[in-house]
């Protein structure tokens, strides 16, 4: 990860996983099966996974494994990421 990365990461409040010898790699691409897009795997997209739940950026659709980003988890990824909404 870069050193902006790692700053941008931080600013959001989002520990950085410990590096790990076996099992899950830090940062890795990884094409979702869904929608056959790439996302962040590994390490480092639990951890932000996991800040996008606890922060109500996302949640679970009921009976799936599906995914809905929240209008506040909208706004926080356009402001930290500069993500905008697809579609």
């Amino acid at each position: 990860m870069t050193e902006a990365g790692r700053a941008r990461f931080g600013a959001l409040g989002i520990p950085l996983p410990q590096a790990a010898r076996h099992g899950r790699p830090g940062c890795r691409p990884c094409l979702d099966w869904s929608e056959r897009r790439p996302h962040l795997a590994g390490r480092l997209g639990a951890a932000l996974c996991s800040h996008a739940f606890g922060q109500g950026w996302v949640h679970r659709v009921e009976g799936t494994r599906a995914v809905t980003v929240t209008p506040k988890g909208r706004l926080a990824l356009r402001e930290a990421f500069g993500l905008a909404e697809s579609g």
